[in-house]
């Protein structure tokens, strides 16, 4: 889906490269805040509370999922700092009413000064002055006017307000910090665009330095560890090409590359989950493939059988294939068979506890000619459907088995 803000290239950058590269230097005067519509609190003039005011202006957008999640944490630290001579500025480049929405909707739990950007002006000054395309992004603004440090605000925000009320914040550390994280983003983008290995192995190394001598550098105390990202690279190289190996049929070197993910895999990784996962997926995909868009009735069969004798601890994919074989209008022949195996398998995996998997298996029973097992599931169905929405549909499902079996 494309997102409706202009505001980043995307809202996940933040996360994908923790820092942004370095562009204005840290030091500089702030620029105002040129807003078009104040949202909740009190008008914000950066040059009245020079001299008696510290001040955190944080880049945002309601359809952001990580700017949802600091807006709590911004609210805490608000509320800490206070009385402590610190505001909180959120700033979106939305519409005030779409952003008027949300903010109401949040109440409390979004406590701080929320204003709509006036022709992203104020993000001109801020996000692109130094360089920044990814969004939440904070800037800190002490009593001087001066930008003192940028970053995410789940990162170093709160031992940056710390240091900076105090009089101990570190200008030229925060410089040196500021560099290295514009060498991290080369370093990224080198990574991706598979750049000199011999330029990344020497940025590798000096950002290991760096933040050896920074006392880190990350956002959330993260250490940089070459070896470790190096590690990282390579199980995902490798599971890539798993991937293809299994969706192209290649199951020898599909092994082979198994072994090889075992050695590189983080420690919370599954490979025995990941390769079964895998498997279950790979089958399914050619399986739609031949009753959809490639009809081939006598692969879909053999694929069928594979399918059914799949053995899975994951009722999920097994519901989901179930209701495709049933209602996907691009299957030219259903399976009825498989798709009641299935489903069945989903019900039991789940201990009989998910209405939305009894449904499946209702449906199943139902075009399989077992209506009154059907209706029987499908009242089960209904009878653990907490939400209101979903119990009215199953109820009207309901009616129409009873109706077409000829009453209850």
């Amino acid at each position: 889906m494309r997102t409706p803000a202009p505001l980043v290239v995307s809202c996940f950058a933040s996360l994908l490269l923790p820092v942004a590269a370095l562009a204005a230097e840290l030091g500089k005067a702030a620029a105002p805040l040129k807003i078009a519509e104040w949202i909740k609190g009190q008008p914000v003039d950066l040059a009245a509370g020079k001299g008696k005011t510290i001040y955190v202006v944080e880049f945002w957008a309601t359809w952001c999922p990580p700017c949802r999640t600091s807006i709590p944490h911004l609210t805490e630290l608000q509320r800490k700092f206070k009385d402590r001579g610190v505001v909180f500025v959120g700033v979106s480049d939305e519409k005030a009413a779409t952003v008027k929405k949300f903010v109401d909707q949040m109440g409390a739990k979004m406590d701080y000064v929320v204003a709509v950007d006036d022709q992203r002006k104020t993000s001109a000054a801020y996000m692109e002055a130094y360089g920044i395309d990814g969004i939440p992004h904070a800037f800190v603004i002490d009593k001087l006017g001066k930008i003192v440090w940028h970053g995410h605000p789940m990162g170093e925000l709160e031992r940056t307000l710390e240091a900076v009320i105090a009089g101990k914040f570190d200008a030229g550390a925060a410089t040196k910090r500021a560099a290295a994280q514009g060498k991290l983003q080369e370093f990224f983008a080198l990574l991706s665009s598979g750049g000199s290995e011999a330029r990344v192995e020497s940025l590798g190394k000096e950002l290991e330095a760096l933040d050896k001598e920074l006392g880190g550098f990350l956002p959330g105390g993260r250490k940089f560890d070459f070896a470790e990202i190096q590690r990282t690279l390579q199980f995902k190289s490798l599971v890539g090409r798993y991937q293809e190996a299994m969706l192209q049929g290649e199951d020898s070197t599909a092994e082979t590359l198994a072994k090889q993910i075992e050695g590189v895999a983080p420690k919370d990784f599954n490979v025995a989950e990941f390769k079964e996962t895998m498997l279950l997926d790979t089958l399914w995909q050619r399986y739609y493939e031949s009753v959809t868009r490639k009809f081939d009735e006598a692969n879909a069969a053999e694929l069928a059988k594979k399918l059914a004798a799949l053995q899975t601890k994951n009722a999920e994919p097994l519901n989901e294939f179930a209701w495709l074989i049933l209602t996907d209008k691009k299957v030219k022949k259903r399976d009825l068979d498989l798709a009641l195996k299935l489903a069945r398998s989903a019900h039991d995996l789940s201990d009989g506890k998910d209405p939305a998997i009894i449904d499946t298996y209702a449906r199943a029973l139902f075009e399989s000619g077992h209506a009154p097992d059907a209706i029987k599931y499908q009242k089960k169905a209904i009878e653990l459907a907490k939400e209101a929405d979903l119990r009215e549909n199953l109820e009207g499902t309901l009616q129409k088995y009873e109706k077409k079996a000829g009453g209850k």
